[in-house]
C-alpha cells in the first residue's frame, strides 16, 4: 500500500456569520463538515463543486493558512499542528500554492526574477548572481523566455503571470502543489496551455497536486482521482472515470449535466432548500429524495475500493 503524502481527517471549519452588538458570535457558517481525503505521491486529486462548497477553505487548511476547529492534517504521517522548527519549515517548502488570480498574488513592485526566487532568498544564503541563474532555470521550466526576467507583472499577459506563479511554486522543489482555480482567470486557449504545463511538470518531477476547480473539463483532463464537494461535505470520491462516467450521486449528475455538450440530462428542482442540523445537504434540490435522507449522517458507502458515495440512494 502506498503511503499518502497529505492526509485530511474529519476536518471541520466554522466562520462567524453574525455577531451581536458586543461582538459575540450569534450564528456560524459551517464551511467544512468532517472532510477526509488523501493525496498520494505523483497523483493529481481534483476537487470540484459549485462556489461556496468549501473547496478553497480546504486548500487553505492544507496550506496552513487556516486552522480547523476539529480534525487534523497530516504530512507523511505527522500531524501538521505538531510540527515545529525544522520539520515545519520543511513542510512549508514541500507544500506550495498556485492561486486563482496571478494579478493579486504577485507583488506589482517586484520583477519576474525577484518573484520566482523569493522563497529561495528567504530560505538560503544565495548571491544575486546565483538567484538570477536559478530564476532563469525556473523560467525555462515554465516555457518563458529570458527577456521576461526584468519585467514587472503589469507588463505580462495573464498566462505569463500564471507561469511566473507556477515557477515561484517550483523554486523550493515541492512535493505537493495546491492549485486553487489556477485557470479560471485565463482565456480558454491559455487554460489548455497551463493544464499541459501542469501535466509536463508532474511527469518530470513526480509532483502531487490538489487541483481545485469549478471547471469540470479541466479537472477531467488533469486528475487521477476526483472528490465532489457540496456544502462542506464530500458527496462522492473516486477515480477520474468513476466520477465522470459512472457517477452515483445526484449532485455529481447535476454537475456533469451543467457542462455544455453533456449527454447527461438532469431536471433540477428549484424548491427552497431546507435548513437543518442533520441529513443530506442536497435534499432540497434532489429529485430522488426520500424521507430517510433527512436523518442521513453523510457517512459514505463504498461502491468499490476506490469509489465512495455519500448518498442513501446507493444503498437502496
Amino acid at each position: 500500500m502506498r503511503e499518502p503524502l497529505i492526509e485530511v481527517r474529519e476536518v471541520k471549519k466554522l466562520y462567524p456569520l453574525r455577531r451581536d452588538f458586543l461582538g459575540r458570535v450569534k450564528e456560524w457558517l459551517s464551511a467544512l463538515n468532517g472532510v477526509s481525503l488523501s493525496v498520494y505521491p505523483g497523483e493529481c486529486l481534483g476537487v470540484i463543486g459549485e462556489s461556496g462548497c468549501g473547496k478553497s477553505t480546504l486548500g487553505k487548511i492544507i496550506l496552513d493558512l487556516e486552522r480547523p476547529e476539529e480534525g487534523k492534517v497530516l504530512f507523511r504521517g505527522k500531524e501538521l499542528r505538531k510540527l515545529k522548527g525544522r520539520d515545519y519549515k520543511e513542510y512549508r517548502k514541500s507544500v506550495q500554492a498556485v492561486f486563482q488570480n496571478p494579478q493579486s498574488s504577485l507583488n506589482p513592485r517586484m520583477r519576474a526574477w525577484e518573484l520566482v526566487v523569493e522563497g529561495l532568498k528567504i530560505n538560503y544564503a544565495l548571491s544575486k548572481g546565483e538567484l538570477l541563474s536559478r530564476a532563469e532555470e525556473l523560467l525555462k521550466l515554465v516555457n518563458l523566455p529570458v527577456e521576461v526576467l526584468n519585467k514587472y507583472p503589469h507588463q505580462l499577459s495573464g498566462g505569463q503571470k500564471q507561469r511566473i506563479a507556477i515557477a515561484r511554486a517550483l523554486a523550493l522543489k515541492p512535493e505537493v502543489i495546491v492549485a486553487d482555480e489556477p485557470t479560471s482567470a485565463l482565456d480558454v486557449s491559455v487554460q489548455a496551455q497551463i493544464v499541459n504545463l501542469f501535466l509536463e511538470l508532474q511527469e518530470k518531477f513526480n509532483l502531487s497536486y490538489l487541483f481545485i476547480s469549478h471547471s469540470l473539463p479541466v479537472v477531467e483532463a488533469i486528475s487521477d482521482r476526483v472528490i465532489v464537494m457540496y456544502k462542506g461535505y464530500v458527496v462522492e470520491e473516486g477515480k477520474n472515470e468513476e466520477v465522470f462516467t459512472e457517477f452515483a450521486h445526484p449532485y455529481t449528475k447535476l454537475l456533469i449535466s451543467s457542462v455544455p455538450g453533456s449527454s447527461v440530462s438532469f431536471k433540477e428542482t428549484r424548491e427552497q432548500e431546507i435548513k437543518k442540523a442533520q441529513g443530506c445537504p442536497f435534499y432540497g434540490r434532489c429529485p430522488y429524495r426520500k424521507r430517510e435522507c433527512l436523518s442521513y449522517d453523510m457517512k459514505p458507502f463504498k461502491l468499490s475500493d476506490t469509489h465512495k458515495v455519500a448518498c442513501l440512494l446507493v444503498a437502496s
